[in-house]
């Protein structure tokens, strides 16, 4: 496919992929705030227990949940793959087999969303029931309520939906650090916003802080979406209009400190920045007269 072809399909599928982008961010925000609106800080139980518990009070606030999140992913596969085509066809190198972690990566998150989202009720009803036979249950309060929450979600979980979510979340994090990376290699993404892609997936994994990484996709989802519709703050980078792997110009070339398409040399003390000519030399560095007499009379001297 020709420059001129890739820019034209860019082009028509620009506001498509904006608004996928937008959704995937809004719904990961919705089903996100939906899940932590149901947890409450009940007094003698610990954390694990009271989300159980929490759960068991509202199955129905967890399968919306889950559903939200469930399409948030699958939204995900459209941004992904303009993403990835844009980036490949100015960096050929770019391995083709990305595309099969495009189209299965969020296909298993968001499955794993839904049929995780019906265990955990089951899980939940059977801790507050007290109708499990594992040795730790049927307690609830302290540190036996955990464990038994623990054993609970570690042995009456699909393993099946487990292998999902576990694959399905290290894949989609794995195109949030990746893809980032080779746009901005094309020239199609700023240093700012490849680096906080690969935040995003990073903590995706990690899950170091509750709402943190969602937070973070959320605003990389929209930020992407405002660059497909080409209406980033400044102007995109020229890879967006060539069609060829153009580094993304730095904040200095876009004020005007170095000039368009240098390596980032100054401009040099005879360009005057107007239209190139050479720029009068000083008065003081033109005339150096006075020295030379002084310099004539002290050989007549010697």
């Amino acid at each position: 496919m020709s420059d001129q072809e890739q820019l034209q399909w860019e082009a028509r599928v620009g506001r498509p992929a904006a608004a996928a982008a937008f959704a995937a961010g809004v719904l990961l925000l919705a089903g996100t705030f939906a899940l932590q609106s149901i947890i409450k800080d009940r007094a003698g139980l610990k954390p694990l227990p009271d989300f159980l518990f929490s759960i068991n009070e509202n199955p129905g606030t967890m399968r919306a949940s889950s559903i939200l999140l469930a399409l948030s992913a699958l939204f995900l596969i459209p941004v992904f793959y303009v993403l990835f085509r844009a980036t490949r066809h100015r960096l050929p190198q770019f391995p083709r087999w990305f595309l099969y972690l495009i189209l299965l990566g969020p296909v298993m998150y968001a499955v794993s969303q839904v049929f995780g989202a019906i265990d955990r009720i089951d899980v939940a009803q059977t801790f507050v029931d007290k109708s499990s036979h594992i040795k730790h249950c049927p307690a609830i309060a302290g540190e036996a309520g955990r464990k038994c929450a623990d054993e609970l979600l570690r042995h009456d979980v699909n393993p099946v939906v487990a292998g999902l979510s576990f694959a399905g979340s290290l894949a989609t994090a794995f195109l949030f650090v990746m893809l980032p990376l080779r746009a901005r290699r094309a020239g199609l993404m700023s240093q700012f916003m490849s680096i906080l892609g690969v935040v995003a997936g990073v903590l995706m994994v990690l899950r170091l802080t509750p709402l943190l990484p969602e937070t973070l996709q959320a605003f990389w989802l929209g930020a992407v979406g405002v660059l497909f519709l080409g209406r980033w703050p400044g102007g995109r980078g020229p890879a967006w209009e060539t069609g060829e792997a153009d580094p993304w110009p730095s904040g200095a070339a876009r004020r005007g400190l170095v000039p368009a398409g240098d390596g980032g040399a100054p401009a040099t003390a005879t360009d005057n920045g107007a239209g190139g000519a050479p720029a009068e030399p000083a008065d003081a560095e033109a005339e150096p007269a006075p020295q030379r007499p002084s310099s004539r009379k002290r050989r007549r001297k010697r």
